[in-house]
Parts: C-alpha cells; sequence; structure tokens
C-alpha cells in the first residue's frame, strides 16, 4: 500500500464569507506532515449539503486499496440547523445516525448543569452526539460532539471532527492519529525543527532556502510556520544525515537566532540551573507570566509578575524614579532598567524580565512610534542588558510577539552564560 493522498477539509459559511480564518488546515497538515503524511491539497466548503456530497464523492472517487486516500474535516457537527456532516456522511456511507452513549452522558450533564430541561431542545441536541452507524467514534474529551472515522468507499477514509480548534486539537491527537497510523504506512522520513526568532517566513526563503540544493533537488523537504515572534523551521528527509546538515546549516546562517522549542528549552535551563524568574510588564499586561505560567510546574522557578501599566505603579510599588519618567519618559531603555533592576529587589528572583512600550493604536509621538518597546533582562551578577524594538503591529499582535520574544532575550542570555 501506497501512503495515503490527504486532502484536509474545513466547512462552515463564516469561513468562505471571510467573517473567520481557518487555523485547522494548517495545524492538521502540520501535524500530519511531522508523521510522514504530506498533504497534497485543502479545501474550504461552505454549509451546502449538496457541494459537500459533491466534493467529498469527486475526492474518493480515485482512491483504491493500493492507492489510499485521507480525507481530514473539520466542522459541520454541531446542532444547528446548517450543521450538515452528519447527514452527508450517513448518505454516502449508507449509514442511520445513532446516539453515542458517551456523548449523550455529557450533554445531559451539561443541561442539567445549566438547569435547563434536556427535552425542550432534545431533536436538535440529539444530532450533535450522533455518528453514522458504519463508522468509528473519535471521542471528544474536551466538548459535546464526538467525531468520526467512516469509509467512503474502498481505500477512502473520511475523518470528521469538530471545528472548535480546542476540541479539535484533542481529539486529532488522542483518537485520530492511532486510527492513521493503524490504516496507513507513511513514508519512512526523519525530521527536525528550529526556531528563528525575528525571522519572516518570506526573508527566509529568500535569504536560505533558495540556495540549498538539496531541496531544490526534492531530497529533502522543508515547511515553514509563522508565529508570534519566530518562525518554525521543519526540514525532512529519508536520509537522516541530510535533515541533519540542514539544521546545522541553518544554525550556522542564523546562530543565537535559532532556539529548538523554547518553552520546553527554557524552563528546562531554569530547572536545571535552579534559577527563580519574575517580570516586570506595562505595555504586555502580564502576558510573559501568562505564557510562563501556562506550563505545568512553573511554581518551581516562576516566583510572580508585576504589571506596572501607570507611571504611578512604576514609581510607588516598583521604585522606578520620578526623575527617570520625567526625564526619559515611561518608555525608555533607562526606565526599563530601573523595572527590571528593582523588579529583582522587590521579587526576590534571580532573573527578571521588565517590558514597556506603546502598544497602540494611540500614545505614539514623532520620537516614539506605535510599536515601539523597551525589553529589559536583570541576571544576579550581570549588568542588566536592554533591548529596543519596533514592531509596527496591530495591539494584539503586538503584545503576544514582545511577550514571547521577551522570554527569548533572556532564554539567549542566559544559555550563553556557563
Amino acid at each position: 500500500m501506497n501512503p495515503p493522498r490527504v486532502t484536509v477539509i474545513s466547512t462552515g459559511s463564516e469561513l468562505t464569507a471571510g467573517r473567520s480564518q481557518d487555523t485547522n488546515s494548517s495545524w492538521i497538515a502540520n501535524e500530519l506532515f511531522g508523521l510522514g503524511y504530506s498533504t497534497e491539497k485543502f479545501l474550504v466548503l461552505p454549509d451546502d449539503p449538496k457541494l459537500i456530497r459533491e466534493e467529498l464523492k469527486n475526492l474518493a472517487s480515485g482512491a483504491s486499496k493500493e492507492n489510499p486516500v485521507l480525507l481530514v474535516m473539520t466542522g459541520g457537527l454541531g446542532p444547528t440547523e446548517d450543521d450538515y456532516t452528519l447527514e452527508v456522511v450517513c448518505e454516502l456511507t449508507s449509514s442511520q445516525p445513532v446516539l453515542n452513549d458517551k456523548a449523550h452522558d455529557r450533554l445531559q450533564a451539561l443541561y442539567r448543569l445549566r438547569g435547563k430541561g434536556f427535552q425542550e431542545a432534545l431533536t436538535t441536541a440529539l444530532r450533535q452526539v450522533s455518528i453514522p452507524s458504519n463508522s468509528t467514534v473519535l471521542n471528544n474529551s474536551v466538548g459535546i460532539a464526538p467525531g468520526f472515522w467512516s469509509e467512503l468507499q474502498p481505500g477512502a477514509y473520511l475523518a470528521c471532527m469538530p471545528g472548535v480548534p480546542s476540541e479539535m486539537v484533542v481529539m486529532f491527537k488522542e483518537e485520530l492519529i492511532p486510527l492513521v497510523q493503524k490504516q496507513f504506512q507513511s513514508e519512512e522520513l526523519y525530521s527536525d525543527f528550529l526556531f528563528i526568532w525575528g525571522m519572516s517566513e518570506s526573508l527566509f526563503q529568500q535569504e536560505f532556502i533558495i540556495d540549498i540544493d538539496a531541496l531544490k533537488d526534492g531530497k529533502a523537504v522543508w515547511g515553514v510556520a509563522a508565529k508570534k515572534g519566530f518562525i518554525r523551521v521543519t526540514y525532512q528527509s529519508p536520509d537522516k544525515s541530510l535533515v541533519q546538515e540542514l539544521i546545522q546549516k541553518t544554525k550556522e546562517k542564523y546562530r543565537g537566532l535559532c532556539t529548538g522549542d523554547l518553552f520546553e528549552e527554557f524552563p528546562k535551563l531554569l530547572s536545571e540551573r535552579k534559577l527563580t524568574l519574575g517580570t516586570i510588564e506595562s505595555c504586555t499586561g502580564g502576558l510573559a507570566a501568562k505564557i510562563l505560567t501556562d506550563r505545568a510546574g512553573s511554581s518551581e522557578y516562576f516566583l510572580g509578575s508585576v504589571v506596572s501599566y501607570s507611571n504611578l505603579i512604576k514609581e510607588n510599588l516598583v521604585g522606578v524614579k520620578k526623575e527617570t519618567l520625567e526625564a526619559h519618559g515611561a518608555v525608555s531603555e533607562e526606565t526599563a532598567i530601573e523595572m527590571a533592576d528593582n523588579g529583582a529587589r522587590l521579587l526576590g528572583t534571580d532573573l527578571t524580565i521588565s517590558i514597556t512600550g506603546i502598544a497602540g493604536p494611540g500614545g505614539g509621538t514623532p520620537t516614539k512610534k506605535v510599536g515601539t518597546v523597551f525589553i529589559g533582562t536583570h541576571i544576579k551578577g550581570e549588568p542588566t542588558e536592554v533591548k529596543e524594538l519596533f514592531l509596527p503591529f496591530k495591539r494584539e499582535l503586538f503584545r503576544e510577539v514582545v511577550a514571547a520574544t521577551s522570554l527569548y532575550l533572556m532564554y539567549n542570555r542566559l544559555r550563553k552564560l556557563v
């Protein structure tokens, strides 16, 4: 059997109308890529049962046992009138909707919790907890609606999952991956990745990828995903040494901008060196602290944070001198240094990150534009350093990029110290 030809499908009229963005497809394709399955194409469809039916039939038509097709579809599993996935798949597989007991029990519990009589919405709600009779359930441990795995014809397999990303991600990892790996052989591929901080996809391709012969010749493939403050670059090939060579060349080109998974490596480094960390944040409003405490066990090294949003808090709580604020302003190198140094004393930490900037949309000046930020890194026994950046993004993206970048800047300094 050959590896499957993969198509990732997202359904929802809100997607085709441009009211929502499809983030599921790229995530699914990236995960499959890491498992050795290459996605052939993406497809976004409106909530139109006739169109969904036609597309699924067309995609399945070329499948056989030797040349299988895998269709991974998200959306359309809710209780509302425009959720057609169950109806369409039942028709294509000559099935009937059957209640999934586990999902049914969860739905009943939810309605009791909300104080609603279960019977009042029974007709529509039951569709949400039903699957085609000729299918395998994909349990939903996060939400209500189960997914399902169906064979549309010999060699053509369809996995249906909820469109809600938090539900889909867990279902994909816990339920779908084991089925896919059992059903299909994957290419024997080796894969590795790097984060490159402060880099864009297009610049990386122009500066580096375009000159790599192994990628031009198809001996290896590469993928890049833009994240908040960095890109994740992945290389894959049947030749393990070639993947290692590509990783090494990337490190030689971008040096200190390269890390592994920083959100794994940084906590590990703090734990190994038995260091404590705190943050003093202004424009990010505690987002750096949130990233750190999203990880279980972070209390081992993270002691606390102060959100010094106003000058009053910077001065009276953190201890930034009034003269510093008046002479240089809240968004300045001098203020960032005092925030970091005073924050270390206030929180009693070995390491302190300080962040002060202009997130916008207002607040900019001719000399300090919206998007300006100063990030301070205090390391006990070392001079405090400040990095000035200009990141002309919308407010939400600016704050997320700054918070993640602040962790990189501290990690990058720390890993250089013996």
